[in-house]
């Protein structure tokens, strides 16, 4: 039950009892709105709640977000001021003149639009505004839990997008070279360190390999990416891998990069999967990729050896790609089930 201290019910600011000419010129007016800060006239409800993503999502740059606000153009005085009357959520200001509707505003148009004005007036229900509240609120929800959802997916290997094949190579890379202490860590020399470069090439010369065979592409990568200091292929393996890849830094010395012996069987389960997931690739495929990872990458060894950081181990080795082929084998089973 309403207390006397209640105001008048309403949505979004918006009372749910209004006269027909007032649901006409709001109608208008927020169609013109929209018009306004989306360049087009309202369509399909689904659609343009996705539009509103351009102002509202809080994923969006900063940048970008001012630079969209910059090109708005000034809202005209009357509509400016019939609209300010509700103000936000049904509307925003954005400053320098000009407004911008969102979802509230659309969900209101979606209402409105929709009622019998026959009548002379219009009462919305409390189930329609209801319905409208908690559309508004799961939509934001959605939002705000986006980045939260991308990057669960991402390092329990449920993306939609596969991993980069030459990060699947880099990872394999220090797998095979049992890189899974400090003491057998990997260091980031940069490509312009004397002794980065012909490194960085050792390490990333298996990884190479793997990618052309897996993707099916052969593209050479530039110096600048093939490093383990802040490479595109560092940086997907880490997004993906999460804390499993470590990065040890100790003072000013440089940072040393290793796949702990407790997340071993987790990552090597997690490229599994994500290669599984690549309908062009079969096991007798998968198993080439990886002897000829292991071949370039052997072939490179000395400079390893050189810096001391060379650990592969073929009984280890042996034993890396019969766990890795068998995740690949389940997991593909796996999707084949639910297929």
């Amino acid at each position: 039950m309403r207390s006397k201290t209640d105001g008048p019910r309403a949505i979004f600011g918006v009372p749910v009892v209004l006269t027909s000419a007032e649901v006409s010129v709001l109608t208008r007016d927020l169609a013109q709105m929209w018009l306004l800060t989306y360049g087009s006239l309202p369509g399909a409800l689904i659609g343009d709640k996705e539009v509103c993503r351009r102002f509202f999502d809080p994923l969006v740059r900063g940048q970008s977000l001012r630079d969209r606000l910059a090109s708005l153009p000034p809202t005209p005085h009357d509509l400016f001021r019939r609209l300010s009357r509700f103000g936000s959520p049904l509307v925003t200001d954005v400053g320098e003149g000009a407004l911008i509707i969102g979802v509230e505003g659309r969900l209101v148009f979606e209402i409105l639009k929709q009622e019998d004005l026959s009548d002379g007036h219009v009462v919305l229900s409390q189930s329609v505004t209801s319905a409208a509240e908690r559309e508004a609120l799961n939509l934001y929800r959605d939002w705000s839990s986006g980045r939260l959802v991308q990057v669960v997916e991402l390092r329990t290997g449920q993306g939609r997008e596969v991993m980069q094949a030459i990060a699947v190579g880099l990872a394999i890379s220090i797998l095979v070279n049992r890189s899974d202490s400090p003491e057998r860590a990997v260091p980031q020399w940069d490509n312009r360190d004397p002794e980065g470069g012909p490194l960085n090439r050792a390490i990333f010369a298996g990884a190479e390999r793997f990618a052309e065979l897996v993707s099916g592409n052969r593209r050479g990568r530039s110096q600048h990416q093939q490093q383990l200091i802040s490479g595109y292929a560092l940086t997907e393996a880490r997004r993906r891998l999460a804390h499993r890849l470590v990065i040890e830094k100790r003072d000013h010395e440089k940072g040393r990069l290793y796949i702990p012996q407790k997340y071993r069987h987790d990552v090597v389960a997690f490229l599994g999967r994500d290669l599984a997931r690549r309908p062009s690739l079969n096991h007798d495929r998968l198993a080439s990729a990886f002897d000829q990872l292991v071949a370039a990458f052997r072939a490179s060894a000395g400079q390893l050896a050189y810096e001391s950081v060379a650990f592969d181990r073929p009984a280890d080795t042996h034993a890396l790609r019969g766990q890795l082929l068998d995740a690949f084998d389940k997991s593909r089973e796996e999707l084949a089930s639910f297929a």
